[in-house]
């Protein structure tokens, strides 16, 4: 939270000024200005979802090997600063390649993505699956979404089905990237689709998934949930805060950096789904396939419910502060990693008095 971010900041500040004590007013003052200073540039730096902050704070130039000797742009020092604060391995030589099964890759065009769902995942997929040039079609729109998903996936290339040292060569010399979002708003993004608003994948997660969550986290619920009942969104927090769950987890709401392994893997973008089309127009543009894929708009990806930025309040009201709490507290890593602060709408419940 941006709560404390700002508490780690001014500690070190309280640090500074302790051993200067003997210093004037003047030098007091200047190390004030110098906190304003520091919050706002981090502000800048690392807060806003910007595509120019994107652009030209992590963009670095594709084909190029894991040397130290490479600088280290601000965003890539900031998550090597979290790693180490996690104690996280930061070597793509500790993977065992079982983890890499959310990472696509295309040959032709020498690029790698890692796939973390409800971060405009069809999208994405539609695009690898073009490039291969077997879609029978160059309009990645006229692919349906369960196809894409399913019977499409055979034409894509696994990361984690090639052998190590193939695997090494292509961690060291493509280009690589990743879209995130703020995770409470994934978290509800993820509910939403998959348990509250029917589609077709409805029904398979209200039966792996639903069914357990609400017979362990129903109050007075001692006999299997009656066919078409609806999970509560206070009981899938429930589910994602308890520590001792025995239902398994999912991708959809899986961490980010158990999915795509940040510190592991030396990425060469990170875009936001928040600034999601300049950041993938411009990603299009600098890996060279802007002249045969255009990334679609919102309205042109069809998405018929409404964005889920403008329900958090509804939703996450149904939740007590504990649990958001405790909710933060699961999902910390990646608001840390990504800098990602929660949202208002989050924050005025947890903070209510």
């Amino acid at each position: 939270m941006r709560y404390f971010f700002l508490n780690r900041v001014l500690r070190f500040t309280q640090r500074q000024i302790a051993d200067n004590m003997r210093g004037t007013m003047r030098c007091m003052l200047g190390a004030v200005a110098a906190v304003v200073f520091i919050l706002v540039t981090v502000s800048i730096a690392f807060v806003g979802s910007g595509t120019q902050t994107l652009q030209h704070m992590y963009y670095s130039q594709p084909k190029r090997s894991f040397s130290n000797k490479v600088p280290l742009t601000p965003w890539k020092r900031h998550i090597q600063r979290q790693c180490q604060l996690y104690n996280k391995p930061t070597s793509f030589d500790e993977i065992n390649p079982s983890l890499l099964k959310h990472f696509i890759v295309d040959d032709k065009h020498k690029l790698i993505y890692c796939q973390i769902p409800k971060v405009a995942t069809t999208t994405w997929r539609r695009i690898f699956i073009v490039l291969t040039g077997k879609a029978g079609t160059t309009d990645m729109m006229a692919l349906k979404p369960n196809d894409v998903h399913h019977k499409h996936d055979e034409l894509l290339t696994y990361l984690s089905d090639l052998p190590k040292n193939e695997i090494k060569h292509r961690l060291q010399t493509y280009f690589k990237f990743v879209f995130v979002r703020e995770p409470f708003e994934r978290i509800l993004s993820a509910f939403i689709n998959k348990f509250d608003v029917p589609y077709k994948a409805t029904n398979y997660f209200q039966t792996v998934f639903g069914r357990k969550i609400i017979k362990r986290y129903r109050p007075n619920q001692k006999t299997d949930p009656v066919e078409g009942e609806k999970v509560k969104f206070p009981e899938f927090i429930d589910y994602l805060v308890d520590p001792e769950t025995r239902i398994p987890t999912n991708e959809h709401w899986e961490q980010f950096h158990r999915l795509c392994l940040p510190c592991e893997i030396d990425y060469d973008f990170i875009g936001k789904l928040e600034s999601i089309q300049n950041d993938s127009n411009y990603l299009l543009e600098k890996s060279g396939i802007s002249s045969i894929i255009k990334f679609p708009s919102r309205k042109e990806s069809r998405y018929r419910n409404k964005e889920t930025n403008t329900v958090l309040k509804k939703y996450y009201s149904q939740i007590t502060k504990e649990k958001l709490g405790k909710l933060w507290d699961v999902y910390r890593e990646d608001f840390d990693i990504f800098n990602y602060t929660v949202p208002t709408d989050v924050t005025d419940l947890m903070f209510v008095r």
